[in-house]
């Protein structure tokens, strides 16, 4: 039996001069596949990136009885006009989290839905289901849970608006919650929402189907429900989170890189640490350039906060940055309760990060006075060597690792790779095209 293929980074290696071109985004692109469930007609989506998650809802959506024909490598069209099931089976919520936001459409196609709520996804800390099935809820759906699979249904009354207040700013809630308000009967609106990039997005995608979707300036969208929904055309967003883990492959490399694509606004917050940190940056026509200083990077304070704030997405890539700068680095994840787990990884590598349950930051906090891990005090800069892993089950975490093999001395080892796959599209031919030393085996 041969060995399962894995990752062989040489590190200590420059990453310079390279010019990367940045996917379309991977979270937008499944939502907007689920999105295409509320209408019979076709929905064109272009830049949909080459990743596994895409397949994975793909998958799904023919399963339902969709139709999926891809008409390029980022190109795709789809079309739920014969759809012929409600009942999504377990091993399909097991592949990924986005299921649960099949059940507004299938409840508004045929009244009923089936699904389990034991989701696959990141393994980051606790994702319940309970602010999807409250809304939808609130919405007029009758709700049975037998052990972990949810029954829903409607009355011949259908599903109506609802003033649902969220009790945090979820953003697949959010998603979930606009798909279904879309077609609901009457207004519908969403205070305390995630407002982040690619839900705006959503937004302008479910418009161009004839939604009725207004945003207020306080995280709160009010939606009109309408008849019927069209098809339309839409092109993603370049992937904000694969765009920050190349920038940071190339800092915390001391080198640079060439963003090709990507827009300023999506990347504000990060690029703002950047520069405060010592980095440099250029955005012009063709993207966004960052250049690591001649000397250190200084060391920061980072508040981990949903948008606008800094994405709990970048912190993994980040936290590779903080092990390199001088002096001391503070990180305060508020958004979830579990990702500082992947830094015992970081440690055994040479750096010096302590984590602590006590809120080490000034934004407002869930998890203060819990015992949840989610600060981190890092100490820089240290070197870092090379050691063997196999990939934790949350896809910015393995990113992490790759960066700091990139940074260590010596060869690294990385097997689970496959976990990469889900999000990243060409991974090793792109960081070999900034100059990694990194192959598959």
């Amino acid at each position: 039996m041969q060995p399962a293929p894995r990752l062989r980074i040489n590190g200590g290696k420059r990453l310079t001069k390279g010019e990367i071109s940045i996917a379309g985004s991977s979270n937008q692109v499944t939502k907007a596949i689920i999105a295409a469930l509320t209408t019979d007609q076709p929905v064109l989506i272009k830049g949909a990136p080459d990743v596994d998650e895409r397949k994975i809802v793909e998958n799904l959506f023919q399963y339902l009885g969709g139709t999926v024909r891809v008409l390029d490598t980022d190109v795709l069209e789809v079309c739920a006009k014969d759809l012929d099931k409600w009942a999504i089976p377990e091993d399909l919520c097991r592949k990924n989290r986005i299921a649960v936001l099949c059940a507004g459409p299938l409840l508004q196609r045929f009244g009923k839905v089936s699904f389990f709520g034991a989701l696959g996804g990141d393994k980051i800390g606790k994702r319940p289901v309970n602010f999807h099935i409250d809304g939808l809820a609130q919405m007029g759906a009758h709700v049975e849970q037998v052990g972990n699979q949810y029954h829903l249904s409607v009355d011949e009354r259908g599903l109506h608006g609802a003033h649902i207040k969220l009790p945090f700013p979820s953003v697949m809630t959010t998603e979930s919650l606009l798909i279904t308000a879309a077609l609901a009967k009457g207004r519908t609106i969403i205070e305390n929402s995630a407002v982040e990039p690619e839900i705006i997005e959503l937004c302008k995608m479910l418009q161009k189907m004839g939604a009725d979707i207004t945003q207020t300036p306080n995280r709160t969208f009010i939606i009109e429900g309408v008849a019927k929904l069209k098809g339309c055309e839409i092109r993603c967003m370049f992937d904000r989170n694969q765009a920050v883990s190349f920038a940071c492959a190339a800092l915390a490399t001391g080198g640079d890189v060439l963003l090709e694509g990507v827009d300023h606004g999506p990347v504000y917050g990060f690029l703002n640490f950047i520069q405060r940190m010592g980095g440099e940056f250029n955005v012009n026509s063709k993207g966004v350039f960052v250049k690591a200083p001649a000397g250190r990077l200084s060391g920061t304070h980072i508040e981990v906060e949903v948008h606008p704030g800094f994405m709990t997405d970048w912190q993994q890539a980040y936290m590779v940055l903080l092990t390199q700068a001088e002096g001391i680095s503070i990180l305060h994840e508020t958004v979830f309760e579990e990702r500082l787990g992947y830094t015992s990884f970081l440690n055994e590598m040479g750096a010096k990060i302590t984590v602590t349950s006590k809120c080490l930051g000034e934004s407002t906090c869930r998890f203060r006075n819990t015992n949840y891990i989610h600060s981190a005090i890092i100490q820089g800069p240290t070197e870092l060597h090379a050691r063997d892993f196999a990939l934790p089950v949350d896809i910015r975490a393995g990113k992490c690792l790759v960066i700091a093999g990139l940074v260590a001395k010596g060869v690294t080892h990385l097997t689970n790779f496959h976990e990469l796959t889900r999000k990243y599209d060409n991974l090793v031919p792109k960081l070999q095209a900034m100059g990694g030393d990194i192959e598959i085996i």
